[in-house]
C-alpha cells in the first residue's frame, strides 16, 4: 500500500503542498492493520503537521508535527497545544453536530470531522480541560446515545500521557 497520496499520484517529495497520508488507527477484530487517511502539510526531513484532528488515529490533534513510518505508524515530533475530542453514537449525529459545534467554537474549537456516527473537534488547551469536559459532559446528559473522549490525553492503558505539562 501506498501510505503517500497527492490527488491519485505517489509523491513523497510534496514539500509545502497539502496531501492525504494513511495513518495506521489500529487492527481489524482479524488483525489486520486499519488505515485512516489524515490530511497533512509535509515538513522537511520526512515530517508532516497534521492538518485535522483525526477520527481514528490516536495521539494526534491538529497541528501536532509527526514522523511517519512506511508502515502508517506515526511518532509525535511536536504538539501544537491542542485537544482532540471525539464523539461517538450508536445513533446518527448529522443533525446534532451544529448544536454541540456552536459550544465548541465558544472554546475557540472547531469541527474537523465528522460521519454518519462520529464527529471530531479540535479545541486549544488554552480553553482547559474543566471547560472542554463541561460542554462536552452536557452534551452527553441531553444526547445519552452519545459518548466522548479525548482523542490526545491519554495513553492506549488508560494513564495520561502529560504533554500539556511541557506546553503549560
Amino acid at each position: 500500500m501506498d501510505l503517500y497520496k497527492l490527488s491519485g499520484f505517489s509523491n513523497r517529495n510534496t514539500l509545502g503542498m497539502k496531501m492525504h497520508i494513511q495513518l495506521r488507527a489500529g487492527n481489524s477484530r482479524d488483525g489486520k492493520p486499519v488505515f485512516e487517511p489524515v490530511h497533512v502539510h509535509p515538513l522537511e526531513n520526512g515530517k508532516y503537521r497534521i492538518e485535522f484532528t483525526p477520527g481514528l488515529a490516536y495521539g494526534i490533534a491538529a497541528g501536532d508535527e509527526v514522523d511517519i513510518s512506511d508502515d502508517g505508524t506515526y511518532r509525535v515530533m511536536s504538539r501544537a497545544g491542542n485537544l482532540a475530542v471525539r464523539v461517538l453514537s450508536k445513533q446518527s449525529v448529522c443533525n446534532l453536530a451544529p448544536i454541540l459545534t456552536a459550544q465548541v467554537e465558544l472554546l475557540g474549537g472547531r469541527l474537523d470531522g465528522s460521519v454518519e456516527l462520529g464527529l471530531a473537534y479540535t479545541i486549544p488547551l488554552t480553553a482547559g480541560f474543566a471547560a472542554v469536559e463541561r460542554v462536552f459532559n452536557s452534551f452527553i446528559v441531553d444526547y445519552p446515545a452519545a459518548v466522548w473522549e479525548y482523542g490526545n490525553v491519554y495513553s492506549e492503558d488508560g494513564s495520561p500521557l502529560n504533554w500539556w505539562l511541557e506546553i503549560e
